[in-house]
């Protein structure tokens, strides 16, 4: 089974066997290992995803950051703006 660090590990060591991470940071695990390490968190997160799981946030991630960035210039807008106009305007 393929996972995918998310504490930015770029080796693993278990059982005499050493795993590398791939060039797109996948690490290509026996099924018990990957099961076994598919259940650890860290600080109450996953510490590995699968690749749909890793799949699934990124694009939420992506999908995230325009509404982020909207919200923040709608911020500096709203503070720009004189008071008692609608921000945005210039009036």
């Amino acid at each position: 089974m393929r996972l995918y660090s998310l504490t930015d590990a770029v080796s693993v060591n278990s059982g005499g066997a050493r795993y590398e991470a791939a060039e797109d940071g996948g690490f290509d695990f026996p099924d018990e290992l990957a099961s076994q390490l598919h259940s650890f968190h860290v600080g109450g997160k996953p510490a590995w995803e699968t690749y749909d799981e890793r799949r699934e946030r990124l694009i939420a991630d992506e999908l995230g950051r325009p509404a982020a960035v909207l919200a923040a210039i709608d911020k500096r807008l709203q503070a720009a703006a004189p008071a008692g106009s609608p921000a945005g305007t210039g009036a």
